[in-house]
């Protein structure tokens, strides 16, 4: 009599344990590296089984395991709103040199940055956003960076080389990177002292 209940009482913890690891009929779990994620909502899917990818990324599993050369579909169900992220390698057959080969690279979507310029009427002015460079020719009166910035991302204009006989100022030059152009950069120059 004790080993009916017995018998019983593991499998129920069988099926406990399976539907801790993820159930299904396999043994390989799929995994995705993820890359790039700077905001919450990425969620990832292969056939029924989704998986949501946190801020930071990393190696991320779905929840049902595989078997062994089982296909598998994975596809960007939810993308971040001002975010692209590319996947690679998401299909196949799975086996234990597949299970891993899938990647995610995300990153924010980028934005113009640029402004104005007022009294540039000779010489070339050159500004620096980091190691990104514009040159203004005099008559310049809208610019903006050739590389666009990351929303998100941090921004610091500087005059790098001032145009011959004139002195350049930078205001609204510092920032974040907004999810939208940057056009309220304001430059204005004047006769050097």
């Amino acid at each position: 009599m004790n080993s009916k209940y017995l018998r019983s009482s593991l499998a129920l913890l069988s099926a406990a344990v399976l539907a801790a690891c993820g159930g299904g009929n396999g043994n390989i779990a799929l995994g995705v590296t993820v890359s790039g994620l700077s905001k919450d909502g990425l969620v990832l899917q292969n056939g029924n089984d989704t998986v949501t990818v946190n801020t930071g990324g990393g190696v991320v599993y779905f929840p049902t395991l595989l078997s062994t050369d089982q296909n598998f579909n994975i596809t960007l169900k939810t993308v971040p709103e001002n975010v692209q992220c590319t996947l690679n390698n998401g299909s196949g057959r799975i086996n234990y040199f597949t299970q891993l080969q899938a990647t995610v690279s995300c990153f924010n979507t980028p934005y113009d940055l640029g402004g104005t310029a007022t009294g540039l009427t000779s010489g070339v002015l050159v500004l620096a956003n980091g190691s990104t460079t514009v040159s203004l020719p005099a008559g310049t009166t809208t610019w903006k960076f050739p590389s666009q910035v990351s929303n998100g991302a941090l921004y610091g204009i500087t005059v790098l080389n001032q145009p011959t006989g004139l002195t350049c100022t930078v205001a609204n030059g510092t920032g974040t990177m907004p999810t939208a152009n940057v056009t309220s950069v304001a430059v204005t120059c004047r006769p050097a002292a």
